[in-house]
């Protein structure tokens, strides 16, 4: 791996060497310590000269093979301590069962155990001492100087200095982004203060620089500055040499050199203050605040529009250093990066004329340079000097894979960010090479599996997931990561790694990490690091790599996807991370991993297998099991208590099979993931575990609560004090309670499951109360983001959801005898207390619904102020008493079913009106937002249709479900007029209308089509018109049994088209030929 690493290994050892539990175990046998303190000492000569080995490495292939024996000795001592806190954990879930008689606990504590476990930890102590001394032995051959300061590579090969020249036209496919800067540097509103710092944040290689010089001259070619000073800083951020270079700048001379910092900030101050000045600040890294402020005061005397431009790799400097305002630089978009490329790879336009094989393969090149100005520069110049077809397929098959390896500008870019990270941080980020390019990565399986590497150091009271979250946002602005993906809730999820930083990462790790696929050769016998999937690896090729695999017995991390090839085990016991995913034979696991003691991470998601085996608790340093999907798995083995260091046990998605959770899991004090509990009648683990699970957090759904025991549960408070868990799933299970014929005691129990009000989602369930309890019903306000209540069958009273302020997201469903869903009397007239947040509301078969408020008083048809102001998605289904719902503006989302005409005229109105809040009159309003429109189980007998569909002009989808007297939209006179208005529309559905004989003649104005499907029309006759439709490009037709041709017009649609007709027996003759 690179610089560092292997040091920070050493020290991690030697701090291992000094922990309680080995200590705790060498009192038991004599000459331990002895060893011990030779392995301290040979491990500290070693240290002394190891970081002038790591860079000797890199110019002697001696001194290279000197450091890869002595990284295998690192780990071979790694494990071996590893094999100490094994044994340590071991005795510590053995004593909690001494009083227990079983043959296993006695054996475990007979004498004679002790003497055979000192014998073998003895031999493999000194075997492994003895083999590092004669590595330390070896190392006066290399002349090896002693230094215990950390050297960084950027010391000695640092990035050339920046100026402000710039050829004319350099700066390609940046003209909005130099808007945008120079829109922050002119514009005099953006702060109060005098002075401004604007910041240009991006990856290496992306053309910060590029255009920071770009702008630079154009401000100083129209002067809309007093003075204009470029100062390169690179990476010492050192106060008294940046003021010398300013001053440089500014007088084009240098100060002289014995000058003190008083004098330099004098000369400084003296000229730039009072005038209206532009400072760049090239490569930025400093996130020292000390230093910054240091230099700060020395600038802060500029007129008024004086601008501080910088240009960084991390947000975190940019944030150091004062920023008002940044702009992200993002990759080339495809034209620019061919402009470039074909810039730098011909000569002149004519020769790319003439070039047309040339340009094909060169346009191949830059798709997967993903629009890095850095590598489409480096690439491009290095085939300007090779003109022929076959040099240039040749780099695109053969060398383009290993550029990095031979393309050092490349690399002495993007490895100056890398030389700059932590050795834990350069740890993680290489770690990611296992995983292919352009692979989503999920962050919190990462994190998880850094921590099973030994990655993550413990920083203060924080957790190591929390202290892993730092350390991705970190490499996440150092632009490492990119394109997150985040949920709702605005966490991130997933991330990939841009292939050039993907490259690098596989360059730095050599053959320690092999991500297999058919160019795979074999398998190194030092690699560590391992991931195959089936889809990247032919059987051949696998047969090849499996070979290899036998001789790879120092893996610490598998990774297979898959289920096309077996996978041995037996020869890989030194594992840390296990994941086999999408395995669908029956996976036999039982045979090894019970000796697999380093396991830290298990991931067997979507495998086929019975049981989890028994031998799987005694995998004590296991931290992460992963089980999401394994549908014949019926429940956790009896003794997954003794996993005294589980941290994450991910059991959900296949909630329907579970039996029931053990008991005794509320000894897992180290649990913070436990995403399902399930409780079972007369058997296994009750609610009352959840008092010793102190640190749970993240997502709990609890199943089954049907079988809880209402004995006992007064001030109980299970889940108050846990202030990690943010989703909360309570159910009660039905159909399971008519069979047994269960006492209905589920207030109770609800009401001893209140959470901590820092709870963001709560769905409730099956529960069986005639209300809600207290602590949901009244002042109970919290962060609650989404509510959710289905299938509570007596349920009669509602919270009051308007005391929820941050309330997005409310689902109504299977509620039976509610009549209102808000008990009181009086309208709240307020616009900022009504529901302030809400976004969705879905209210689905609700069938005694009347209306919102119970008031009898209160007159529905008077226009009230009250109103959803957020509110873009509503759902009304299988309510047909309900007569009318508070006013909300225009939605992007309506999916309407089986409600009354007055309430859907109402809300269609609504939906496609811009209202004026409070306004009596929403007649005078702007055209709606609406883009996705389902209606179903409606009659179109009286409603005014034109009225309806006449302002729906963003409509993308359309959705008609088994709706009756639709013939008005079908086929009168009025058809084509409202088709006409669907302008936007992309996807329509048409489904289980028996009046449907032929396509709506107004179909033919709806050019914008993209998607038409027709299911369950069994009078369909004829598609004749579907010609018109010239953008369609996906075309269903099921169950339509009337259906006899296609029509002959069908030729002229969009090709290629694809189509899928099933359910259709007449259906005759060949498809059309398209055009």
């Amino acid at each position: 791996m690179a610089e560092s690493i292997l040091f920070s290994l050493a020290a991690n050892i030697a701090t291992k060497l000094g922990s309680f539990p080995l200590q705790e175990l060498g009192l038991l046998w004599t000459g331990f310590h002895e060893e011990l303190d030779k392995l301290k000492d040979t491990l500290s000569a070693i240290q002394a000269v190891l970081l002038d080995a790591e860079q000797k490495q890199y110019n002697s292939y001696a001194v290279k093979e000197w450091v890869s024996r002595l990284k295998d000795a690192f780990y071979d001592i790694d494990d071996l301590m590893d094999e100490f806190s094994y044994e340590s954990f071991k005795r510590q879930v053995m004593t909690k069962h001494r009083s227990n008689t079983t043959k296993q606990v006695r054996i475990f504590f007979s004498e004679s155990n002790q003497i055979v476990f000192r014998l073998k930890m003895g031999h493999k102590i000194k075997r492994v001492r003895e083999k590092l001394d004669t590595i330390s032995k070896d190392k006066a051959q290399f002349n090896l100087s002693e230094n215990t300061r950390e050297i960084r590579n950027d010391e000695t090969a640092k990035r050339p200095e920046t100026c402000s020249f710039l050829l004319e036209g350099e700066v390609i496919g940046r003209d909005d982004d130099k808007k945008g800067i120079v829109h922050f540097l002119l514009d005099t509103n953006i702060t109060k203060e005098n002075v401004a710092v604007v910041a240009i944040i991006g990856m290496g290689g992306l053309g910060k620089t590029a255009l920071a010089q770009s702008v630079y001259n154009d401000m100083k070619e129209n002067k809309h500055f007093d003075l204009t000073m470029w100062v390169c800083i690179s990476e010492e951020f050192d106060v008294k040499l940046i003021v010398e270079n300013i001053i440089e700048s500014l007088t084009k001379k240098r100060p002289e050199s014995n000058l003190q910092l008083e004098t330099l900030q004098s000369m400084l101050r003296e000229k730039i203050d009072g005038k209206k000045y532009l400072l760049v600040m090239d490569d930025v890294w400093n996130d020292n605040r000390t230093k910054w402020i240091s230099l700060k005061a020395f600038l802060m005397g500029g007129a008024k529009g004086s601008r501080i431009l910088i240009t960084t790799r991390t947000h975190q400097v940019a944030h150091t250093s004062d920023t008002v305002l940044s702009h992200d630089l993002s990759e080339l978009d495809k034209d620019n990066s061919w402009e470039l490329f074909r810039k730098m790879a011909f000569s002149n336009e004519s020769e790319v004329l003439e070039n047309s094989k040339l340009v094909l393969i060169g346009k191949e090149i830059v798709a997967k340079l993903k629009g890095s100005p850095l590598a489409i520069r480096v690439i491009g110049s290095y085939l300007y000097s090779k003109r022929s077809e076959k040099d240039w397929l040749s780099f695109k098959n053969n060398e383009f894979g290993t550029i990095m390896q031979h393309e050092n500008e490349i690399q002495s870019i993007l490895k100056i960010s890398f030389n700059h990270l932590s050795s834990n941080l350069k740890q993680c980020f290489t770690y990611c090479a296992l995983f292919p390019k352009d692979r989503e990565i999920q962050k919190d399986y990462l994190i998880k599996q850094w921590m099973a590497q030994g990655f993550i150091q413990p920083q203060n009271k924080k957790t190591m997931e929390d202290v892993g979250d730092d350390y991705f946002k970190e490499l996440l602005g150092r632009s490492f990561f990119q394109d997150i993906r985040k949920n709702k809730w605005g966490e991130i999820k997933k991330f990939k790694m841009h292939d050039i930083i993907h490259d690098l990462a596989c360059f730095l790790v050599e053959n320690e990490c092999v991500l297999a696929n058919n160019d795979t050769k074999s398998i190194d016998k030092r690699t560590r690091l391992v991931s195959i999937s089936a889809a990247f690896v032919s059987n051949t090729r696998w047969e090849v790599v499996k070979e290899s695999l036998i001789e790879a017995k120092n893996l610490r991390t598998l990774n297979y996807a898959g289920d096309k090839i077996e996978i041995d085990l037996s020869n890989h016991l030194r594992l840390r991370t296990l994941n086999l995913e999408y395995r669908h034979y029956y996976l036999d696991i039982h045979k090894c991993i019970g000796k697999m003691k380093h396991l830290r991470y298990i991931n067997i998601s979507s495998c086929r297998i019975d049981f989890l085996p028994k031998v799987v608790t005694k995998l004590y340093h296991l931290e992460t099991l992963i089980l999401r999907g394994c549908l014949q798995l019926s429940e956790l083995p009896s003794d997954i208590k003794n996993l005294i260091n589980l941290r994450h046990l991910d059991i959900k998605d296949f909630k329907h099979v579970w039996r029931h959770m053990p008991r005794g899991m509320g000894s897992m004090t180290t649990l913070q993931t436990m995403n399902l509990y399930v409780l079972g009648e007369n058997k296994g683990g009750e609610l009352s575990e959840f008092n010793g699970l102190i640190n749970l957090r993240g997502s709990l759904s609890i199943r089954e609560l049907q079988f809880c025991k209402p004995i006992g549960l007064e001030n109980a408070k299970y889940l108050e004090e846990k202030s990690g868990i943010q989703k909360l799933e309570l159910h009660w299970d039905t159909l399971e309670r008519k069979l047994s014929k269960i006492d209905d005691e589920d207030e109770k129990v609800l009401e001893c499951l209140k959470p901590h009000p820092n709870l963001q989602k709560i769905c409730i369930e099956g529960y069986r109360g005639v209300k809600l309890c207290n602590w949901f019903s009244f002042g109970y306000r919290g962060s609650l983001v989404t509510i959710k209540l289905c299938e509570c069958e007596k349920l009669q009273h509602l919270p009051r959801f308007d005391q929820f302020p941050f309330l997005k997201h409310l689902h109504l469903e299977d509620l039976p005898n509610i009549e209102f869903i808000d008990n009181k009397n009086s309208i709240s007239h307020s616009l900022t207390t009504f529901f302030p947040s809400l976004e969705k509301l879905s209210i689905i078969h609700l069938p005694k619904l009347k209306e919102w408020w119970k008031g009898e008083f209160i007159d529905q048809t008077i226009s009230f102020p009250t109103i959803f102001q957020h509110l873009f998605e509503l759902k009304i289904n299988f309510c047909p008493q309900l007569g009318s719902i508070p006013k909300h503006g225009p939605l992007h989302s309506l999916d309407i079913s089986d409600i009354s005409s007055q309430l859907f005229e109402l809300v269609m109105e609504m939906a496609t009106t811009n209202i004026i809040v409070g306004s009596q009159d929403s007649s005078s309003s702007a055209t709606t937002s609406l883009s996705s429109l389902s209606i179903s189980c409606m009659d179109f007998e009286f409603l005014q249709l034109h009225d309806l569909f006449s302002n729906m002009t963003h409509l993308k989808s359309l959705v008609i479900r088994n709706c009756r007297n639709i013939k008005t939209l079908m086929s009168s006179s009025l058809d084509g007029v409202i088709w006409k208005g669907l302008g936007s529309l992309r996807t329509l559905i048409l489904n289980s209308i028996p009046e449907l004989e032929y396509l709506p003649k107004g179909l033919q104005y709806v050019t914008t089509l993209r998607s038409l499907t027709i299911s369950n029309c069994p009078n369909l006759v004829s598609i004749e018109g579907i010609g018109h439709l010239t953008s369609l490009s996906l075309l269903r037709i099921y169950g339509c049994p009337n259906l006899t041709s296609y029509p002959q017009e069908m030729s002229h649609l969009f090709s290629p088209l694809r189509l899928k007709i099933y359910g259709c027996p007449k259906l005759r003759g060949r498809l059309p030929t398209m055009d």
